[in-house]
């Protein structure tokens, strides 16, 4: 509310309400021994809103609006309590009625319609453009590269074969993404986002690859919901040949049950085409290319102020040109988070059983793959002033901030192939330049 309407709604209730003595305070007894005296309950009325008493001068301005239905006066001054109180149904009603009074001047139509236009005027969305730049470098070593089974061994056309050795590697990325958004209103907002990477993978000789990827989500507060419907895209070169492209659409919602609780669910579908593969099928590439649809909900439940308990169930459906590439995955997660000085540390495990649809003969004639998947994470995040304060010298707005994860995945199967521990530690770090807010 502007400064200039509220000096009007204090002049105006000055203006009709005051008395001409009586300093005494009215007292609720007298109120209820004289009910519909006008003077008397206006008075009451005025003491109580200066007491800051909103619901009781509410309530007394209510009972003589009943009793005195054609006083404008009554009916601006409930209005002015209204605004106070953000009441804002109520305050809606009052209106209406009062314009579709016959009886209401032009004088009280303008004083209303200046209500309404200052309404209208905080209800307009202040949109607010924002970007920002992030630049990162990360480092992530790899205990199994390639996959080898916890045999050593993998089929191969219903034989047993050797495979390659163990190959530890290391992988570098560096990149950069921009975001630009801008807030639609106070409870809703639009970004895009845009971004490259590139990848060196030693792999004993030198092996690059770069990523371009590009997504827009859009941001709306409900009630207790949290909305996020979003797009992406991303595309994976080898060498500066495309070797495949990932788009899709999702959802995401949280519905916050109190200050503790929430739940969330999430839907999501991408479609995957490749150009180069080295599976089976790399001469025939287009064979591993694939739809995704999955879908998931967990519950949320926080308590200390620090800590979250995080749970979540999922089933995710792949489909592919050919069906021993197309499988389907119910699955869980259970996860830990604590906010602590240096940062906040997340603990999460996931299960997931992933069914294939059909028989890769190049493999084994007979076994159908099923794969029981233990994924075991542990992460440190946060601001880098939180993990070395002496860098706040040259980070005085807090905006590099740090990642380190590590992940061991445990893979069972019914083929040997896919049967194998892979563990991989990683740590990021990301500089953001704020570009525009």
């Amino acid at each position: 509310m502007s400064l200039k309407f509220k000096k009007v709604i204090f002049l105006l209730s000055i203006l009709i309400f005051c008395t001409k003595s009586a300093l005494a305070e009215i007292t609720f007894l007298e109120i209820l021994e004289n009910p519909s005296d006008l003077e008397i309950n206006l008075k009451y009325a005025t003491e109580q809103e200066a007491l800051g008493r909103y619901k009781a001068t509410l309530t007394t301005l209510e009972r003589l609006n009943m009793l005195y239905p054609v006083n404008t006066d009554i009916k601006l001054y409930l209005i002015s309590i209204l605004l106070k109180m953000d009441s804002e149904a109520k305050l809606q009603l009052m209106i209406e009625v009062m314009l579709q009074d016959p009886n209401t001047t032009k004088e009280t139509r303008d004083y209303i319609e200046g209500i309404l236009d200052t309404i209208r005027e905080q209800a307009k969305p202040k949109a607010k453009w924002f970007a920002y730049l992030d630049v990162n470098y990360t480092q992530t070593d790899n205990s199994n590269i390639d996959g080898v089974s916890k045999s050593g061994n993998l089929f191969a056309q219903d034989n047993i074969s050797e495979f390659p050795g163990l190959k530890y590697d290391k992988t570098y990325s560096r990149g950069s993404s921009i975001t630009v958004g801008k807030n639609l209103s106070s409870s809703s907002a639009i970004s895009f986002n845009g971004g490259l990477s590139i990848n060196t993978q030693n792999k004993g000789e030198e092996n690059e690859n770069d990523l371009t990827s590009g997504s827009v989500s859009y941001s709306k507060v409900i009630g207790k919901h949290f909305l996020l419907p979003y797009a992406f895209y991303s595309k994976s070169n080898e060498r500066f040949t495309a070797d495949l492209s990932t788009k899709g659409i999702g959802f995401n919602n949280t519905y916050n049950i109190n200050q503790n609780s929430s739940i969330g669910y999430s839907s999501s579908f991408s479609t995957t085409d490749y150009n180069v593969t080295t599976s089976n099928d790399e001469n025939e590439p287009e064979n591993a290319n694939n739809d995704i649809y999955s879908a998931s909900i967990g519950y949320n439940y926080s308590f200390l102020d620090v800590n979250l308990i995080s749970s979540k169930i999922s089933y995710t459906e792949k489909h592919a040109l050919k069906n021993y590439n197309a499988y389907t995955g119910p699955g869980f997660n259970i996860g830990f988070t604590r906010a602590l000085p240096i940062g906040t540390l997340k603990l999460d495990k996931t299960f997931q059983t992933n069914t294939y649809d059909e028989k890769n003969t190049f493999i084994h004639s007979t076994i159908n793959r099923e794969d029981d998947i233990e994924t075991s994470q542990i992460q440190l995040s946060g601001r880098i002033t939180q993990l070395l304060p002496f860098i706040k010298k040259f980070d005085p707005e807090n905006k590099i901030f740090y990642n380190i994860r590590h992940t061991k995945i445990d893979s069972d199967s019914t083929l040997l192939n896919n049967t194998a521990i892979r563990r991989n530690t990683s740590f990021n770090i990301i500089k953001r330049f704020s570009l525009y807010e």
